[in-house]
């Protein structure tokens, strides 16, 4: 299996590598799924198109900072310093907001509280994570789709759309859309059927044999933001 990083890499080092001077909003990654096999005299095969049916990985956040050019580069540093400022506050808000969860929902006194208080505690403190889950999701759905030029560009894209080919032939097989429509659900377009998926089975595109093959992917560029 191969990761999409790798291909990167690699069609850099052996083909004319150019650098990006500018961001754009949205950026399409067409992976190169079909060919054109030659003639084999020696299997027997004529010529004709075929299809590339290795697995390769690719990543639901896209950082493109090692191919952009240094002015572009400089630009973007100052977002991914800001980005770090904010993700450490964060990560430090959402650790006492755990910690205070769990501390509200363990009993404080075993003798003095009661096993019906005590299970009490425990569905407040499991609802209040899953509020904060909840609200964690808004927040990233509100900076992911914000429109852009209110924050620091970083050089980092999310996964927001895939298409995927269905099959071993390049002659036939089907495709199918995969849209992001809210923090971890996604929703799957196979013709007239529409039917929600997560994130995971997303990142499980990939390809090898029969299964769904990532063909595009379309990315949406993050900046970084304070609310």
């Amino acid at each position: 299996m191969e990761k999409f990083s790798e291909v990167l890499q690699r069609n850099a080092i052996y083909k004319k590598k150019s650098l990006v001077n500018k961001l754009p909003s949205y950026l399409c990654v067409q992976f190169v799924r079909f060919y054109w096999k030659k003639e084999s005299n020696v299997g027997g095969t004529k010529a004709g198109k075929a299809k590339i049916l290795r697995s390769v990985m690719y990543p639901k956040i896209l950082d493109l900072y090692n191919f952009c050019s240094p002015d572009l580069k400089k630009s973007l540093n100052h977002g991914r310093e800001f980005e770090a400022k904010i993700r450490e506050e964060e990560d430090k808000n959402r650790l006492e907001g755990i910690k205070k969860a769990e501390d509200e929902s363990k009993p404080k006194d075993k003798d003095e509280t009661t096993e019906e208080e005590a299970d009490r505690k425990k569905l407040v403190g499991a609802a209040a994570k899953k509020k904060m889950q909840e609200e964690e999701a808004i927040k990233h759905d509100k900076i992911l789709y914000r429109p852009h030029g209110m924050g620091l560009d970083t050089g980092n894209y999310e996964l927001v759309a895939v298409v995927t080919h269905k099959g071993r032939s390049a002659d036939g097989g089907h495709y199918v859309g995969w849209v992001h429509q809210s923090g971890d659900q996604w929703l799957c377009f196979d013709d007239d059927i529409v039917s929600p998926v997560k994130s995971d089975e997303i990142l499980m595109l990939r390809g090898g044999g029969d299964w769904h093959t990532a063909y595009l992917c379309i990315y949406r560029k993050l900046e970084a933001t304070k609310e």
